[in-house]
């Protein structure tokens, strides 16, 4: 029952709504239902008196993780804003302890994987849907729809944030765009979500042999066509650094007419790339130093390395970079923040967290790659994708995001399949 439990919660991620528990405070379910699968868990274990943690260097740098970010509370300014950033880490940080230790049976890793495949591709219909709106009802009705389900699927306080400061449309060579993001809050933490789940589920695909590969296949399908529509250009880099990663690995380890499947898919990708003017055009917009975001991100790197530089071991404290940046900003809600993952621990945690959090990417990409199968590997270029990604951005408090990525983390720990 339990595992069915959590299995659900995987496939509903992209599906997650709020609840406005108070005014200024939302709560989307994943930051309920988690810490119900927890207990659930737990009290299970106890009564069987077997509570199985994996004994692995993973475990032991999430642990430290939020050890360290619990540290960082006594050097904030605001210890209340904290304190709430801290009670969302532990909302989500729990679902690694229950994907753990159910992915340790076979039968439930199986099915595990096919539940992060239908998240990715249900993730991905739906911002299909949503990004074809503006063909049949113009962009601007299109926006009016998407603001007023805002506050059903992200809350009514951070809804009205999002959609004040959304990112919601692009210009491409004149053009204005509605980009694919879904029920995401924006197109950079949809993109993380999807291309997560991508990686897994090519890595699935390439170690079955069954009917099943025909839906992975289409799913697979289905998150690149969506990440592409998210003309997210931190994605872009993300997916490519994945994908290359994921060919070299496999083309080390596969047979010739692996080999040959994968160079041609290089290919590929490579004349669709070049041959797209829209996605080009976004690539080769993100040298362009002048242009408006990229400014703002520069800008946005600079401030976060200042803040780091003069707060170099705990941070300025969990919870408050925005009040570092901006001392008159009222509200618990802000949109500043550095733009740039590692940045952002380390300025709100320390270096040291921020090494930690990186140390955590790296031990499960060797993992990954160690255990020597298409999933391993599938998992590894995930991995690499997102750490190329977050350097544009910062996912870790988007609960679908941080809830798949720590699944997957786990799921790396029990993969026991058939090397290539």
């Amino acid at each position: 029952m339990l595992e069915y439990f959590f299995l659900i919660i995987i496939i509903l991620l992209p599906l997650q709504f709020a609840l406005n528990v108070s005014a200024g405070f939302d709560l989307v379910t994943t930051r309920i239902l988690v810490p119900v699968l927890f207990l659930l868990w737990f009290v299970r274990g106890l009564a069987q008196k077997k509570v199985r943690i994996p004994n692995r260097a993973e475990t032991w740098l999430v642990v430290v993780f939020l050890f360290l970010s619990a540290l960082s509370l006594a050097l904030g300014r605001d210890a209340d804003a904290g304190f709430r950033k801290l009670l969302y880490l532990f909302s989500i940080f729990p679902v690694f302890f229950v994907a753990a230790d159910v992915f340790c049976e076979k039968k439930w890793r199986d099915r595990g994987l096919a539940a992060i495949a239908a998240s990715g591709a249900i993730a991905a219909a739906v911002a299909f849907f949503q990004f074809s709106l503006p063909f049949f009802l113009g962009v601007g009705k299109a926006v009016k729809i998407w603001e007023n389900l805002a506050p059903f699927f992200l809350g009514k306080s951070f809804g009205e944030l999002v959609a004040a400061n959304s990112s919601w449309l692009v210009n491409i060579g004149g053009v204005t765009r509605m980009r694919a993001f879904g029920f995401f809050p924006d197109p950079h933490n949809f993109a993380f979500f999807v291309d997560l789940c991508l990686f897994v589920a090519l890595g699935y695909f390439a170690g079955r042999k069954n009917t099943s590969r025909f839906w992975l296949g289409l799913a697979a399908i289905t998150m690149i066509v969506a990440a592409i529509l998210s003309f997210s250009r931190g994605a872009y880099f993300g997916l490519i650094a994945g994908a290359l990663f994921f060919a070299i690995a496999f083309l080390k380890r596969s047979s010739i007419l692996g080999k040959s499947a994968v160079i041609a898919g290089l290919v590929l990708a490579i004349v669709f790339l070049l041959n797209s003017n829209i996605i080009s055009q976004r690539l080769v917009s993100s040298f362009n130093f002048k242009e408006g975001s990229n400014a703002e991100r520069y800008k946005n790197w600079t401030q976060a390395v200042e803040i780091v530089r003069d707060n170099p071991l705990g941070g300025v404290g969990l919870g408050n970079y925005a009040r570092t940046v901006d001392p008159a900003l009222a509200g618990d809600r802000s949109s500043i923040y550095a733009h740039n993952l590692f940045l952002d621990i380390a300025a709100e945690t320390g270096i040291l967290n921020a090494i930690v959090f990186l140390a955590l990417l790296l031990v499960s990409v060797r993992r990954g790659v160690k255990n020597g199968n298409a999933l391993g590997l599938g998992i590894a270029a995930g991995l690499v994708g997102f750490a190329v990604h977050s350097m544009f951005d910062t996912a870790l408090y988007s609960p679908q995001v941080l809830a798949i990525f720590l699944v997957i983390i786990a799921l790396n720990l029990c993969q026991k399949f058939k090397k290539i």
